[in-house]
């Protein structure tokens, strides 16, 4: 196989390792919204441990990235998509930590079945950010820098709801210890949305060069 040809496929394979990690990281957001929802805690358990995984499979890009650069010495078009990929890659796996974060906090709820206007609302919040991820992915994919753009709409939108959500809390009778979980559930949600912003950056640097701050 010609050099040229060679590299490519590494670049395409590195891709479809990095959407790999993607799809990994979504099903186990949604797993913990479920668990929450279901008062699941042995499947909230379950989360917490699999974070090894997300971690080994974030290195394991990394390892392939860096010996490309290595073997290849890339030029600049082609660095920057290795660049790009480490970093979408990354910024994903902080996603899993934000998830893990969720089921931790969870955990320290008394009863989740005494909340289900928390639950509710963190429901809301929950599809939109799954939302939102699915279109970075699809944009990430096609290499899509107009997608990547519109982004940076549904990251406000997430902000707003998740200020609405804490000040719920905050002005309700209902405030508690394990209320405060829900306040930091609903952050860690915000959080992962502004990750998600994060690679929509990064398409734009990988398509262009330029980095754009959407948040």
């Amino acid at each position: 196989m010609p050099t040229r040809t060679h590299f490519e496929a590494e670049l395409s394979l590195l891709k479809d390792d990095i959407a790999d990690l993607g799809h990994s990281v979504l099903r186990g957001f949604q797993d913990t919204i479920q668990a929450i929802e279901a008062n699941n805690l042995p499947r909230l358990e379950d989360i917490v441990e699999e974070d090894e995984t997300i971690n080994r499979i974030e290195l394991d890009i990394n390892d392939k990235a860096t010996m490309m650069i290595a073997r290849q010495q890339p030029v600049a078009s082609d660095l920057r998509k290795i660049i790009a990929g480490l970093k979408v890659a990354s910024d994903l796996e902080r996603i899993g930590d934000l998830t893990v974060d969720m089921a931790k906090a969870a955990l320290r709820v008394d009863n989740l079945c005494n909340y289900e206007t928390e639950i509710e609302g963190l429901n809301d919040l929950a599809k939109q950010v799954i939302q939102m991820i699915h279109r970075v992915f699809l944009a990430y994919s096609q290499s899509d820098v107009i997608g990547a753009q519109h982004i940076a709409a549904l990251d406000d939108k997430i902000d707003k709801d998740y200020s609405d959500f804490v000040k719920h809390r905050f002005s309700s009778e209902k405030a508690s210890e394990d209320v405060m979980q829900f306040v930091f559930m609903a952050r860690y949600m915000e959080r992962i949305a502004d990750y998600g912003t994060n690679v929509a950056e990064w398409i734009i640097y990988e398509v262009n060069g330029q980095r754009f701050d959407l948040n």
